[in-house]
Formats: structure tokens, sequence, C-alpha cells
């Protein structure tokens, strides 16, 4: 089996051609940083194997951000028959840089020219054949959006022969390739220029007097002198081969740029953006929740009768405990994510997410951090373990940092069918139309108290770490772009929608039964769940709360679905979670069990600040390689979300 990596500039269509060649659904988006780590797949091509590499986007083989190492480590390492380098036709100055890089990096390339369709809109004129000639390489035409130039791939990709352009540099830095490249094993010029940035990869190697010549040319030549190298000997290709009339911006560009160019009007766009996704989340969700619901409910004596052969408790267990547990998260997830998810990725696609960076950089700038960390907060509205994962595209460790560390002051859609309901239970007097409005607008407000404890967490955390450390911000604004429509639905619904739906499923059912138990273990006539109610009911009224729902949030730590459920098997003590009919009925025993304004607004703080789920915490584990800051990650939210809610309690 033969390998080929795509490498490329981000937001120049690699994911794009992923989809086509391995007829994948990988999500794409129309903004940098999609893809933060390497995916791999396989297509058949001419009766052969291949597996094929998507590599995070970068703009330079020595680039700093941890995505782009990754993407450079991998071209570099040349464990690969081929490299597609994808480059933007409409912005080919900007693509040339990474091409002539990669050619000094690797003999085997193809150079695939997308977005052609789009360059010829904008009256660009590229001379592929020239191209070709020059750079010596292959060169295609595609267009990921109209699938063209794919046949023309395939039949190059067994049969096509190229020796790569010998690049000429400027002269100090010629000197330095003479004298380093004969002690390199297999010369490679890229490497060679990585060495000025990793000198122990070869220092083992040198003698000590080369050692003191190769740290003096670290301090002779700088990463900016080799890029500016490059981009000269750039410049005198395209001149040969790239023309462009002038630019016309389009109308709808103006309007949007001149929107998200204004501070006011863009964060007014994005309260009233936000505002409108949370309000047709709402209004649409409650009854195909209430359906499924329905649906599972009757399922119960079916499964009784199914597994007639099971002694009584452990039948019980399985269906009064994992089973509906079960059902109540994917009955609570599935009708927001199929409504949400979709929404945002019809705003992703089009090209806002760079927009809201742009805008919230002067904000994040003063915090010690920078308008990339509003990127993982989108993602984290979908999902925190994601926006975890996303904090990759931060440029230094210490801005990765605090994205990771602040992410969970953005409410997923894990708990916002938790915040929906104490909404609609205690501050909405009806669910009509109107009263979906209100409801939406209560969580907007939240979501920007979110925001709010987000820059005040990232001052206080960026003054402690890292101090010394100077944030850098770099983004680049992509046009905006129409997404197709019912394919930004279908992905979204499969990559985002049922992989969050999925996880909460597999954590849920084991939590459900562990739940179940320790409602029904009795020590000395008490179950182990009121014994630990009576112990929490000590500390809930300093904070305005109850055992229950202290201990709700505790045991809802593997997903935090399950946290509603949990109240109610407290309050019931009934041994079992107890069967949704509707709201009212779950407001009455909240009522019941002394609930009021006040108490449903600490349950908001404490849904707002809380620990992450067990999933985004063995991502934090696992991003940051230490225990140190997942625990950290775990106790400031906590503590957050306690002090707020005892002020709360004594204001009242």
């Amino acid at each position: 089996m033969k390998r080929v990596c795509l490498i490329g500039n981000p937001n120049v269509g690699k994911s794009s051609l992923f989809n086509l060649l391995t007829k994948k659904n990988q999500h794409t988006g129309n903004w940098t940083g999609k893809t933060v780590e390497n995916e791999y797949a396989h297509f058949w091509a001419n009766n052969e194997l291949w597996e094929i590499v998507d590599l995070p986007g970068t703009y330079s083989l020595i680039g700093e951000s941890k995505e782009e190492c990754i993407a450079s480590n991998f071209v570099l390492e040349n464990h690969y028959d081929v490299a597609f380098i994808v480059a933007d036709a409409t912005n080919l100055e900007r693509s040339m840089n990474l091409i002539l890089e990669v050619l000094d990096a690797t003999k085997n390339c193809i150079v695939i020219l997308n977005l052609m369709d789009e360059a010829k809109k904008e009256q660009i004129e590229i001379d592929t054949e020239q191209l070709s000639t020059l750079l010596k390489v292959p060169v295609i035409e595609t267009s990921m959006k109209e699938e063209t130039g794919m046949n023309e791939l395939f039949t190059l990709l067994n049969n096509f022969s190229s020796s790569p352009i010998t690049i000429s540099h400027s002269p100090k830095i010629t000197h330095y390739l003479d004298w380093i490249l004969p002690k390199m094993k297999e010369a490679n010029t890229a490497l060679a220029f990585r060495y000025l940035r990793e000198p122990n990869l070869i220092l083992h190697e040198l003698e000590e007097k080369e050692k003191t010549i190769l740290k003096f040319y670290q301090h002779y030549i700088t990463q900016t002198e080799i890029l500016e190298s490059y981009h000269e000997f750039g410049k005198s290709i395209l001149r040969e081969t790239y023309s462009r009339k002038k630019y016309q911006e389009k109308k709808e560009d103006k309007f949007w740029n001149h929107v998200f160019g204004n501070r006011f009007l863009s964060f007014f766009t994005l309260f009233l953006l936000l505002f409108v996704l949370l309000f047709l989340t709402i209004y649409l969700s409650n009854i195909p929740s209430e359906f499924l619901f329905q649906i599972f409910q009757k399922l119960e004596p079916f499964l009784q009768n199914l597994f007639f052969f099971l002694p009584s408790s452990v039948k019980n267990t399985f269906i009064y405990g994992g089973y509906r547990t079960l059902y109540w998260v994917v009955s609570v997830m599935l009708p927001p994510m199929m409504i949400f998810f979709p929404l945002f990725s019809l705003l992703e696609d089009y090209g806002l997410l760079p927009r809201i960076a742009f805008q919230l950089d002067y904000p994040f700038s003063k915090c010690g951090s920078c308008g990339k960390q509003s990127l993982t907060m989108c993602m984290g509205l979908g999902c925190n373990a994601v926006g975890v994962t996303g904090a990759r595209i931060m440029e230094s460790k210490k801005m990765r940092l605090l994205a990771i560390l602040t992410n969970v002051f953005m409410p997923c859609n894990g708990r916002f069918p938790a915040m929906i309901s104490m909404i609609g239970m205690f501050f909405v007097k009806n669910h009509s139309f109107l009263g979906s409005i209100y409801s939406a607008f209560i969580l907007v407000c939240i979501i920007l108290f979110g925001i709010f404890l987000t820059f005040f967490v990232t001052y206080i955390l960026s003054k402690c770490i890292y101090k010394k450390e100077n944030p850098m911000f770099l983004l680049e604004m992509p046009s905006f772009r129409r997404p197709k429509i019912w394919q930004t639905i279908k992905n979204a619904w499969k990559e985002k929608a049922f992989h969050v739906l999925k996880r909460a499923m597999i954590v849920s059912f084991p939590a459900g039964i562990f739940i179940y138990l320790i409602a029904n273990i009795m020590i000395n006539g008490s179950s182990i769940f009121e014994i630990l109610i009576t112990i929490f009911n000590f500390w809930g009224p300093f904070f305005g709360v109850d055992g229950v729902i202290l201990l709700a949030f505790l045991l809802g730590l593997p997903a935090n679905e399950i946290v509603i459920p949990i109240l109610l098997l407290g309050y019931t003590r009934g041994g079992m979670l107890v069967e949704y009919s509707s709201v009212a009925s779950i407001k009455a025993i909240l009522l019941q069990n002394h609930w009021t304004i006040s108490t449903a607004i600490s349950f908001l703080i404490l849904s707002l600040c809380h620990f992450p789920c067990a999933t985004t915490l063995l991502t934090i584990k696992k991003e940051t390689n230490s225990l140190f800051y997942t625990v950290l990650a775990f106790l400031i939210p906590t503590f957050l979300g306690l002090f707020l809610c005892f002020l709360f309690h004594l204001w009242v």
C-alpha cells in the first residue's frame, strides 16, 4: 500500500479533497484551524490501494503553532510516496512559499490548484503549463465544489515523474546550506532550516568546532530572512505564470466586511445571530424531544418481557438504571443537536468565525491571550472536549493553556437542555412562540456571562502562567462562501451531532447502572444515595441549594445530560429515574422540595460554572500531558461557581 499526504495553507480545500477521494464526510469549514490533527483514510486509484493523510493547514514548514508543527514534522519525515500540495488559485501568492518549501523537502510532489472556479470569476489567469515547467512538477487545476480535475489526478498518481526545481536563496542562506548539507546523511534543504530552530536534532553528529559554527548561524539567519528568500524566488515564478485583473470586492463581502469591521455593529450582529440560533433550537426541539420520550417509554414493557429469564434485580438494574438513563440522554440531547449543529455549521462554512476572532482579539489581548481563543469557545458551544482539542490552533503554549482551562465556561450541548428546562419552568409563563423568544434571550445572557467569566479567568491565569511569553495573533480572513446547505447539514449531523451523542450514550448507560445501584443498595436502612444526600445537605445551604443538587452535579461527571434525571431521583427517592411526562410535572416535584426562583438561579450558575465532564477532563489530560493542569481545569470552574452561588445567596 502506498501513501499520499495532503499539505497546504489553512482553508484551501485539503479536507474537501480528502472527502472526495475517500468518500468520507470529514467536516470542512471556512476558517483557519478546522483540521488540528492528522486524518487517515484509504482510496483506490488505478486498481491500487492508497492511504491518504490530511495534515493540518500550515503557512510554512518552520511554523510555530502546534498544528503547524504536526504538519511540518510529517512532511520532513518523508514517510510517504507522494505529496499533494494543495494551493488556493485565488491567492497563489500566499501559497507559493509553502509550495517551494515542500519542494525543498521532498521530490515526489503534485501541485493542486484548487478553487479554480472562483479564480475564473475573479478574472485570475494562471499559466498552468508554464508553472509546471518552472517548478518541474505536475500542476493540476481542480475545483472541489464542482468536483473537477479528479480524472487527471488519478491518471497522474500512478504514472508521473518529478525533479523539483533547485531554489536559489540569498547569499547568506546559500552559505549556510553549502556548509550544512554535506554534513547531513541526506541533503534536504527544508530539514537544514529546521536545524536552525532545533539544533539538538543534529548536534550529536557534529564536532565541537562545528557546533559553534551552527550556533553562529542560528543568530546570523532569522526565520524571517528564510521566508523572505522563498518569497523573492516565488515572485519571480509568479511574474511569468500568474496575472490578476483589478480586484473588485463582491457586494456581499463588502456588506459583511463593513458590518464586522465596525466593533458595535459586529457585536450586535453576533448577539442577534446567537439569539436566532438558540431561539430556533429551543422552539423546534420541544415536540420531537417529548415524542422520543414517549417512544422509549413504550419500549420498557417490551424489554421487561424480552428479558423475562433474568432475575428481577438484574433486569431492573439494566432497564430502570442503564436503559432509562440512556433514553433520557438521547431524548434530551438529540433534537437540540440536530438543530443547533447544522445552523452553527452554516455560519462556519460561510466564513463568520474568523470575523468573530478578529473583533474579540482586542479584549483577549488585554487579558493576555488572542482572538483565536474565541474560535475554541465557539467549538465549546457544541462540545467542550472539541473546544479543548481546537486549542491546538493557538501559536504559543501559554495561549493554548489559557484556552483549554477556560473553555468550560462556554456551555456545551450537554448543558443546554438543563438550562433550557430551568428557564422554561421558572422564568417563562408559557411555552408559546413568545415564550421561546424569552427563553432564548435569557440563554444568550447566560452565555454572555460565560464569555465575561472567560475574560476574567483568562486575565487572572495569564498573570500566573508563562508570564514572560508574549502572545502572537495570526489569522487569515477567508472570503465569504455560500455553503452547500444540504451537504453542510448532513455533515453536521454525522460528524458533530451523532458523534457527540454516541459518546454521551456510551457514558450514560454504565452511569445509569451505577446510579441505580447506589440508590438501591441499603446500609442501616438507608440507601447509599440517601446517605450522600444527607452529607451534602450540610453544605448546600451555604450556596443557596440543597444536597440533592450538589450530588446531582457530582454524579453527572460522566455526562452533563444526566444531571436532571439524578435530581429527580434524589427528590422522589423511588430507587429509579422517574419517567418523564411533562415539564409541569417536573416543576411540581421541584416546588414540593422547596425550590424557588433563587434556587433556579443558583442551579443555572452551577450549570455554567462547574467541573468539565469526564470526556473533557480526559481530553485535557491528553492535550496538556499534565495531571496538574487537568486538576486545575476541574477546580477553577467548580470553586468559582460555588463562590458565585455563595455571593448570590448572601445578596438575596
